[in-house]
C-alpha cells in the first residue's frame, strides 16, 4: 500500500471543505473587486462547475494520471496563495486553480483506493484510519488558526506543503490495467452546463457578498434562462445513464441535501446571528460530521444490517434536514447532514465502482457530476424561493441579500419567517425524493 496513505486519506477527505474555509477567512483581506470577495466567489464557482468543464474535454487519460495532475494543480494554487501579499492577483489565481482541482480530487482519489483493493487486495487498516483521524484533527485547526493569524497567507503554505507530500506519495501508485472509454470528443452538453452554471452561481454568490443591485436582476433573468435551456437540452439531448439509474438519482439528491444545509444555514446565521455562528455552528459541525462518517459510518450501517443501507442513510439525512429547521438544533442537524451525506457518497461510490466494468475508472466522476448538478439546482431554487417569498412579504428586493448576508438587520424577523417557509418547502421536496428513490429501489429489488 502507498506509504503515508493515512496522511493522504485525511487530506483528500477534508479537501471538500478546508480550502473553502481558507478563502472565507483570508479572501477578503486583500483589496480585490466586489469588496474583496472576488477570490471566494471564484473558488466557490469553480469548485461547483469545474467538474463539468473538465468533462467537456473528455480524453483517454486514466484516473491515476488525472489525480496526480490535479493534486499538482491544487499545490501550485496553494503556493500562489502564499504570494497574495505581493498582489491580489495571486490569490485570485489560487482560487481558480484550487477551485477547479477540488471539484474532482476526492472522487479521483477514491477511485484509486478502489483500484488498490480491486487489483491488489490492499486496503487501509484500522490503525491507519485512526492516524488519518488524528491527522485531520491536527491539520484542520492548524490551517484555520494560521489563517486567522497576522500571517494568514502562511496557511496556504502549510496547505501547499501538505498537498506536496500527497503528490510525492501518490507518484508511487502502480499503473492500473483498466479499460478507459475511447471517446475523446468535445462534450457540448457539459460545456453548456459549465457556462450556464458558472455564470449563475457567480451572480448568486456575488450578490450575497455585495449590494450591487444589477446582480439581483441578473439572478432572475439567469435563473429563468437556465431553466429554459435545461428543458431544451433534456428534449434535444438524450440523457445517457452509464450507471444504474438509482445511483444517478441518489447522487443528485445527496447534492441537494448538502447544499440545502450549507446555504440555508449560511443565510440563517448571517441574517439572525453572526459570522462567528456561521463558521463554528454551521460549517464546523458539518465538517466534523463528514470526518466522523469516515470512521463510524460503517458501524452505523452494520447496526441496521437488516435494512438497505440507502434507506438507513435516507432516514438519517431527513432527520438532519428536520433538525436544521429548528434554530436551537441547527448545529446538530449540520452534524447529521455532514455525517449521512458523506456516508451516502461513500456508499454510492462503492455501488458505482462495482456496477460497470467498462466505466470503472470514471464511475466516481459520473457520480460526482450528478451530485454537483443537485447542488446547483438546489441553490437556484432556494434563492428563487427566497426572492419570491420576500416579494410577497413586501421586502424591497435590494434589501433581501443585505439581510441574508448580515449587512442589514431591517426586516430580519420577516426574513426568518421567509427562510423557514422556504426551508420547509425544500425539506419536504428532498424528503419526497428520498422516499421515491427508496420505493423505486425496493420495487427494483423485488422484481429482480
Amino acid at each position: 500500500m502507498i506509504r503515508y496513505n493515512y496522511f493522504t486519506y485525511a487530506l483528500m477527505n477534508t479537501i471538500t471543505f478546508l480550502p473553502y474555509f481558507l478563502f472565507i477567512i483570508i479572501g477578503n483581506s486583500y483589496h480585490t473587486i466586489l469588496y474583496g470577495w472576488f477570490p471566494l466567489i471564484i473558488f466557490y464557482t469553480f469548485k461547483y462547475t469545474g467538474a463539468f468543464l473538465i468533462h467537456s474535454f473528455q480524453s483517454k487519460i486514466k484516473t491515476r494520471e488525472l489525480l496526480l495532475t490535479f493534486i499538482l494543480l491544487a499545490t501550485v494554487g496553494a503556493f500562489c496563495g502564499v504570494l497574495a501579499p505581493l498582489s491580489p492577483i495571486w490569490i485570485e489565481l489560487a482560487a481558480v486553480l484550487m477551485g477547479t482541482a477540488t471539484s474532482i480530487l476526492l472522487p479521483l482519489y477514491t477511485t484509486t483506493q478502489f483500484h488498490e483493493k480491486h487489483f491488489y487486495g490492499r486496503k487501509m487498516k484500522g490503525t491507519h484510519f485512526g492516524l488519518a483521524l488524528l491527522t485531520a484533527l491536527i491539520m484542520v485547526p492548524l490551517v484555520l488558526f494560521t489563517a486567522h493569524s497576522q500571517y494568514s497567507n502562511l496557511a496556504f503554505l502549510i496547505y501547499g506543503i501538505a498537498l506536496s507530500v500527497c503528490f510525492v506519495s501518490l507518484r508511487h501508485m502502480p499503473q492500473y490495467e483498466i479499460a478507459v472509454q475511447p471517446n475523446a470528443n468535445f462534450k457540448v452538453q457539459s460545456f453548456i452546463l459549465f457556462i450556464m452554471f458558472t455564470a449563475l452561481i457567480f451572480i448568486i454568490k456575488a450578490v450575497r457578498k455585495t449590494n450591487f443591485q444589477v446582480f439581483m436582476v441578473l439572478i432572475l433573468i439567469g435563473s429563468l434562462t437556465l431553466l429554459a435551456i435545461l428543458a431544451l437540452m433534456m428534449k434535444k439531448f438524450k440523457v445517457q445513464f452509464h450507471l444504474p439509474k438509482y445511483i444517478h438519482f441518489f447522487a443528485f439528491v445527496q447534492g441537494m441535501t448538502a447544499n440545502f444545509f450549507l446555504l440555508y444555514g449560511t443565510f440563517y446565521a448571517l441574517s439572525q446571528k453572526s459570522n462567528h455562528f456561521m463558521t463554528y455552528r454551521i460549517y464546523l459541525p458539518y465538517g466534523l460530521g463528514m470526518i466522523f462518517a469516515l470512521f463510524l459510518g460503517g458501524k452505523i450501517i452494520k447496526k441496521f444490517n437488516h435494512i438497505h443501507p440507502l434507506s438507513v442513510i435516507s432516514v438519517g439525512s431527513f432527520c438532519g434536514l428536520l433538525l436544521t429547521l429548528i434554530p436551537w438544533t441547527i448545529t446538530i442537524g449540520g452534524f447529521f447532514i455532514g455525517f449521512f451525506s458523506s456516508l451516502l457518497t461513500r456508499k454510492l461510490n462503492r455501488f458505482a465502482y462495482d456496477a460497470s466494468e467498462s466505466y470503472k475508472d470514471s464511475s466516481l466522476l459520473l457520480r460526482n457530476r450528478w451530485s454537483k448538478l443537485g447542488r446547483m439546482i438546489n441553490q437556484t431554487i432556494l434563492v428563487l424561493l427566497i426572492l419570491l417569498s420576500s416579494y410577497l412579504s413586501h421586502i424591497p428586493i435590494n434589501q433581501v441579500f443585505l439581510i441574508v448576508t448580515g449587512k442589514s438587520n431591517h426586516y430580519s424577523d420577516v426574513m426568518f419567517t421567509n427562510l423557514w417557509i422556504t426551508g420547509i418547502i425544500l425539506v419536504l421536496s428532498i424528503g419526497s425524493l428520498l422516499s421515491y428513490g427508496n420505493w423505486r429501489m425496493k420495487v427494483r429489488t423485488e422484481n429482480n
